[in-house]
């Protein structure tokens, strides 16, 4: 038969997805679709959405839902550097979202050249529960550059000699639980020296950053861990742990 709802009666209405039923049970979504550890997918926040996220104590950010399809977001890494990070995203059928932005990033401290300014764009195929994603972007640097006629180093911006990517997917394994990687390739200049110590020039490497790990859910916050390990570079071989406390609100 049919069923009358009032419309004052109705405080919400949610669309659920064909992967949130499972063995005829609703399985709450993902409640962070739209990022892995830190990369970003191409899915947006929709509008009015926020989310703050931190990871090792001292780096925090917010990230705020303008439009269904623009962001904006920044956050601070404690005492080194600041970061914004506004984004767009579109959903262009079923399975597949495209988007893009900017991820601009500079140093507290004057003598300490950390600084990363990116432009990138993002394609995101799957859904929130199970997708991958691949981030290509260009930019510049804060780099060292030195005079060897007065042995003076200086700092300065400089664009990258070639793109940066990044590959990242996550697929639910049960209700609270998504199994993430996040990867990224990037160039770093890196001075060269002769036999007996002098700088003859510069090259660039391409040095990189693998990461794996596990989400623990609940409908608006999340619990991110896993392992990083920087490559390429002369890099030893290691294991960085990771953690990040996301509330969505």
């Amino acid at each position: 038969g049919l069923l009358d709802i009032s419309r004052s009666q109705i405080k919400s209405i949610q669309r659920i997805e064909k992967d949130q039923i499972q063995n005829g049970n609703y399985v709450f979504p993902n409640p962070h679709p739209t990022r892995y550890f830190f990369g970003p997918s191409a899915i947006p926040l929709k509008k009015g959405e926020k989310y703050f996220q931190n990871a090792y104590v001292l780096a925090n950010s917010m990230q705020v839902g303008l439009t269904d399809h623009l962001s904006i977001g920044g956050g601070v890494v404690i005492p080194f550097l600041f970061f914004i990070t506004p984004k767009i995203g579109y959903q262009v059928s079923e399975k597949v979202h495209i988007g893009g932005g900017i991820l601009v990033a500079n140093s507290f401290i004057k003598d300490v050249n950390l600084g990363l300014g990116v432009a990138y764009g993002s394609f995101t195929l799957g859904s929130g529960e199970h997708n991958v994603t691949i981030n290509a972007g260009w930019g510049a640097t804060k780099q060292n550059t030195y005079d060897p006629m007065t042995y003076q180093s200086s700092s300065t911006w400089g664009l990258a000699d070639k793109p940066m990517f990044t590959l990242s997917g996550m697929t639910r394994i049960s209700k609270r639980c998504m199994l993430i990687t996040e990867n990224w390739l990037f160039s770093v200049k890196e001075y060269t020296y002769d036999s007996i110590g002098n700088m003859n020039g510069t090259k660039s490497n391409t040095n990189g950053i693998l990461s794996g790990g596990v989400r623990v859910m609940w409908k608006k916050t999340s619990l991110d861990a896993g392992i990083l390990s920087p490559i390429g570079g002369g890099a030893p071989a290691m294991g960085i742990p990771y953690l990040d406390y996301v509330i969505k609100f």
